[in-house]
């Protein structure tokens, strides 16, 4: 009788010592994987109110025209080439970007999000890491061409509505 109690004894403990760990591995998971429902959810949200704005600014905008002409001109002055903007990004060819971008979590959590409407009439997304502000791209040198941005960041072209624009380009998967 001694032995088959203390056997049972030994089993509940057994099985209470491997629970505890799977039970707080579970809770970590539900919690990271809710966190990352939510920070996706926020993204998507971004995407939608900022491709309406996107959609409703005209290249004919005098803010929009204002940037792009000022950024043209500081162009060829100094030995760095200024080809960034609050809302515009001006290629050496002269196409240009209109374009918003949000910053996600630098450690592949969330993504960040460009978009942008080009001069060209086409859409845009990556996920790239601009950094705020486009800093990431701003001691670059200038690309020749939307087509040349596009490939150098990640960018790839889209319908201006779809969720598709919150798929992953960068870092691209080899």
């Amino acid at each position: 009788m001694y032995r088959s109690s203390q056997s049972g004894a030994v089993s509940r403990r057994l099985i209470i010592w491997f629970s505890v760990p799977v039970v707080l591995a579970g809770l970590v998971l539900g919690v990271w994987w809710l966190s990352s429902l939510n920070h996706q959810r926020a993204r998507a949200e971004w995407k939608t109110a900022t491709l309406t704005r996107l959609a409703a600014l005209s290249f004919t905008d005098e803010t929009i025209e204002s940037e792009v002409r000022n950024i043209k001109a500081r162009m060829g002055v100094g030995d760095h080439v200024d080809w960034t903007g609050e809302t515009a990004l001006v290629m050496t060819n002269g196409e240009f970007l209109v374009y918003a971008s949000r910053h996600g979590a630098n450690n592949g959590f969330v993504d960040h999000l460009f978009l942008a409407r080009g001069s060209d009439g086409r859409w845009y997304y990556s996920t790239y890491h601009f950094c705020n502000n486009m800093v990431g791209a701003m001691g670059d040198d200038p690309p020749g061409s939307i087509a040349e941005f596009t490939s150098r960041y990640a960018a790839r072209p889209f319908d201006g509505k779809s969720d598709v624009c919150l798929e992953r380009t960068w870092p691209q998967k080899k």
